[in-house]
């Protein structure tokens, strides 16, 4: 029997249903979204697939190395693509449900982790990173550059006044973060009233709405920053209570309360609580280390050399489902050895890019490339760098955690087959080992009526692809298979084929 969670209605989102009003201004942010934008920058794909391909003789490289040299791919595309003192980035694409600025926010928001994390690792040897083109770049100095910008109501690139359900909100979590990560070389070197007027534009968040799911932890993650660099504490308790309301057992999180239970449990809910533990450890770290470490127990026989089953929305984000057990592993008391989770978390990252999942300097909106049938409504161009959240904390945990000097263990299903039970999401995973595939059944339906060919990927209308292109908003049918009533998942991923 799965837990009931109390229901609250969902409000009503401008940008879900568009009026007049919100479909001129996605015209007008597009038109300007085709002014700024630049040519894709393709200059160094292959040899980001290279780096990654266990197959060629020429690129052997250790796991740190490869992550390193992802890193300053990532950077040289971002710095190409940046706009008004990288505040924004146009990276190519199809568009969210968002205005097009919006898209180009993510386009920062979610690489300056990624950035600032790297700088955590490495900045007291040097800021300085070189593009795989030799260009150096200052980390340290484009981040102060962004973060003074982007929240200057005066600056072309400033981020905006924030609103209720403003997916604004979800990218300020990830500033946040960035902005905690690198404190010394950044925060620090700020003066008293640069902090302040930095301050201010994130506590807009604690007016504002969200979504009563997983975007409780965004708020939350910026109010964890602002009390660790500034001493002022403005955490809703009430948010974090909300959070574990939804928590059902086994480690597992559901989404909302009619919500799914999908990977957003490994690349949203854990990945945050992971930051809200390493930003105060004393905030709540028994459930925190608890949930984690019952979810990886179990979660950690999911992971093939070839594939993981996947299940749910936002699957372009696939890069960064062994999170959590990088998130183990730098715990007092880890579930895994170091070993498998770096197995996992390298050959994810091999399995992947070696067929296509970077493109232009970033993470292709598809599972292998691009594929529009993937791409959910409220993912931009840019939304995929959510697939950077392992690596993330790879680059802030890797050196005191063993994960670059240890050698890799076999996988559970390397080593034999297993079957059991997730019962709080009904649930089973069984994996054979001949075939080195695992597979997760559910155990009921999400829908009733259903048939072959409404469980099938839809694909995108072509009427609906020229709207898409004229307004820059996304017109994609929904493709959650959980939601089409498919209740099996391989690791072959066949289904998304």
């Amino acid at each position: 029997m799965q837990k009931e969670i109390s229901a609250q209605p969902r409000p009503t989102i401008p940008y879900e249903h568009p009026d007049a009003a919100m479909y001129l201004k996605l015209f007008k942010e597009n038109l300007i979204r085709l002014r700024h934008k630049k040519p894709a920058y393709c200059r160094h794909d292959e040899a980001i697939r290279q780096v990654f391909d266990s197959n060629s003789d020429t690129y052997q490289v250790s796991l740190q190395e490869q992550c390193e040299q992802l890193v300053r791919y990532i950077t040289e595309a971002f710095e190409h693509y940046a706009v008004w003192d990288y505040t924004h980035a146009y990276y190519p694409g199809r568009p969210s449900q968002q205005t097009a600025r919006t898209d180009a926010m993510e386009g920062v928001s979610r690489v300056l982790p990624t950035l600032a994390a790297w700088l955590h690792a490495n900045g007291e040897t040097t800021t300085v990173i070189s593009g795989l083109n030799n260009k150096a770049i200052d980390v340290a100095e484009l981040l102060r550059t962004a973060f003074l910008a982007g929240t200057n109501p005066e600056h072309k690139g400033y981020w905006g006044q924030l609103h209720d359900y403003d997916q604004r909100i979800c990218e300020s979590a990830d500033l946040a973060l960035a902005l905690w990560l690198s404190k010394a070389w950044v925060w620090d070197s700020f003066s008293s009233i640069q902090q302040q007027q930095i301050a201010a534009w994130f506590k807009q968040v604690n007016t504002c709405q969200t979504v009563d799911n997983n975007w409780h932890l965004f708020p939350l993650t910026v109010q964890l920053v602002l009390k660790a660099l500034t001493g002022e504490d403005t955490i809703a308790h009430d948010k974090y209570a909300r959070i574990k309301e939804f928590y059902v057992g086994d480690g597992w999180f559901r989404d909302g309360a009619r919500g799914n239970y999908d990977y957003y449990n490994a690349w949203g809910f854990f990945y945050s609580l992971y930051w809200l533990d390493q930003i105060d450890p004393a905030f709540d770290s028994e459930f925190i280390r608890h949930s984690l470490s019952t979810f990886v127990e179990k979660f950690r026989y999911f992971f093939t050399a070839e594939g993981v089953p996947f299940f749910g929305r936002s699957v372009c984000y696939r890069l960064a489902a062994s999170a959590p057990l990088l998130a183990a592993i730098d715990t007092p008391d880890p579930c895994l050895s170091v070993g498998e989770a770096k197995r996992a978390f390298r050959t994810s990252l091999e399995y992947f890019i070696r067929q296509g999942a970077f493109q232009h300097g970033a993470p292709t909106q598809g599972v292998f490339a691009d594929d529009p049938r993937l791409v959910d409504n409220y993912s931009g161009p840019a939304s995929s760098f959510w697939s950077l959240r392992a690596l993330n904390i790879a680059l802030f945990s890797g050196a005191r955690s063993g994960l670059w000097q240890t050698d890799e263990v076999p996988l559970e299903i390397e080593k034999g087959d297993f079957s059991f039970e997730v019962p709080a999401i009904e649930a089973s995973i069984i994996g054979t080992f001949k075939t080195k595939e695992v597979v997760v059944i559910f155990h009921n339906d999400y829908i009733s009526e259903q048939s072959p060919f409404t469980r099938r990927l839809a694909r995108q209308l072509w009427s609906k692809r020229i709207l898409e292109k004229l307004l820059g908003r996304a017109e994609r049918p929904k493709n959650n298979l959980l939601r089409k009533g498919v209740t099996c998942y391989t690791s072959k991923m066949f289904h998304f084929f």
